[in-house]
């Protein structure tokens, strides 16, 4: 409630602000990114709250750092469930954007490219698999800087055909 109340200070902050339980999926961030933002946004809050609220709210506070903590090593949040995998990723956006041909029909986690995961295991969070897609797409596109929109999407395609990605994602590439 209270990360509303304060202004971003760089694109992660703001991110984190968005969506602070699910910031690791979302923004990429950190547990410590995640722990500094919501901190920060706490103690503002309390400077502007009467003492009465602040005891409540702290205790909200408590449970909604809790619900965005991130292990470390996994880089996967709590009670995670197989999740909505957006094909087009914020990296894989980016570089759309310097694409000669690409740039502007493509959105940073654009509702168009949603493929749902199997189950937690397959998909939560930013993964290594996920960070391994993202690195092998962004590379093709640099290759292929005349590609077309059709050319890309066969790619995509393919990618979410192979076996392992259709044992995570069993509906495979929407609309393919």
């Amino acid at each position: 409630m209270y990360l509303a109340q304060i202004t971003c200070w760089n694109t992660m902050s703001c991110c984190i602000q968005r969506w602070p339980l699910s910031a690791v999926e979302n923004c990429g961030a950190s547990a410590t990114e995640i722990a500094q933002i919501l901190n920060g946004a706490r103690v503002l809050h309390e400077m502007t709250q009467p003492e009465g609220e602040q005891l409540e709210e702290e205790e909200e506070a408590a449970q909604a750092q809790s619900d965005a903590e991130v292990t470390e090593d996994s880089g996967e949040p709590p009670q995670c469930t197989g999740q909505n995998h957006h094909i087009i990723s914020r990296p894989i956006s980016r570089e759309l954007e310097k694409h000669k041909t690409l740039r502007g029909l493509y959105k940073p986690r654009d509702e168009r490219f949603v493929t749902r995961a199997k189950d937690e295991e397959s998909h939560c969070g930013y993964q290594q698999w996920h960070r391994d897609v993202d690195k092998e797409v962004i590379e093709w596109l640099q290759r292929f800087p005349k590609a077309t929109w059709k050319e890309f999407e066969n790619y995509l395609r393919e990618i979410y055909s192979r076996p392992e990605m259709l044992k995570r994602f069993p509906n495979g590439f929407p609309g393919g």
